[in-house]
């Protein structure tokens, strides 16, 4: 930001008090108020307080046009199209569902935003090794839960981000039922708290595991499930056996012991509790 011409006149001359070759130079204890009120009277001024006073204008017209320059340059930078997966991210997050894209100042865009048909709430972006660049969208339920796109829904959206997306860019969106999970485990448990009561307790954490705790398009990770299922009160120790997925329409189940991700961006469970875990009272 540009200082002001004072505060520049100001600089110069506490610059001048650390050089003993200029003390002599009058008044002594020149301040930039000094000089604003020598210049509104009639009395003389030093020729060198008025050489500087020009110095310090000539600086703060200079800061002034940079200041100008960085706010063009922003206004540049901001309107351009980056092409990153952050940007696609967004540009997906934008879509509203029900409107057309307009050709407006050389780009498409929305002639108006409407934030109650954005209808995409969940998204991820992959760069791939083959060169596509993989999206996976969902809307959300009342439960604010991740949901598919309806079929009239995604045509809109793939042709929404065909005019959107980059020239030569393989980009493919996909919008597809929730993988099938199941994990199997051997539950000590403490048997003063009741069985029935520890069920219940189990379902809900792990039902908030999927839901909460793994973001969209994350990893499924065995020993953060664990994690969770030992905090419950009762469990004494969650012996993990195995685990499988699989995509929700298509694929056979893939177990995995340490890791695995999703088709769709998220999961729900095959099996309840009371089918994949064993229960041992530990006494």
């Amino acid at each position: 930001m540009a200082r002001t011409i004072l505060e520049i006149y100001q600089e110069i001359i506490d610059e001048k008090e650390t050089r003993t070759a200029l003390s002599a130079l009058l008044p002594a204890e020149e301040t930039s108020q000094n000089l604003l009120d020598d210049l509104t009277s009639n009395s003389k001024v030093a020729i060198w307080r008025l050489w500087a006073f020009i110095i310090a204008v000539a600086h703060h017209v200079h800061e002034t046009f940079f200041d100008q320059f960085l706010i063009e340059a922003q206004a540049i930078a901001d309107s351009a199209v980056p092409g990153t997966p952050l940007w696609y991210k967004q540009t997906m997050l934008d879509f509203q569902y029900g409107d057309s894209l307009e050709e407006i100042d050389g780009r498409f865009q929305y002639e108006q935003i409407d934030e109650e048909k954005k209808i995409i709430k969940r998204c991820s972006v992959e760069e791939r090794t083959d060169g596509v660049v993989a999206v996976k969208v969902a809307k959300e339920d009342d439960m604010e839960q991740p949901i598919p796109l309806e079929e009239a829904e995604r045509l809109a959206l793939n042709s929404y981000a065909a005019k959107l997306k980059f020239a030569g860019t393989l980009l493919v969106v996909t919008s597809i039922d929730a993988d099938l999970l199941r994990a199997t485990y051997k539950i000590y448990y403490d048997p003063q708290v009741p069985l029935g009561a520890l069920k219940i307790d189990l379902q809900e954490a792990i039902d908030e595991f999927l839901a909460d705790e793994i973001p969209f398009d994350g990893e499924f990770i065995v020993t953060r499930f664990t994690d969770k299922l030992q905090a419950v009160e009762g469990v004494v120790d969650p012996v993990f056996q195995s685990a499988e997925s699989k995509p929700a329409n298509f694929g056979n189940w893939s177990e995995f012991e340490i890791k695995t991700d999703s088709a769709a961006g998220w999961w729900l469970w095959d099996r309840g509790v009371a089918d994949m875990f064993e229960f041992i009272p530990s006494i």
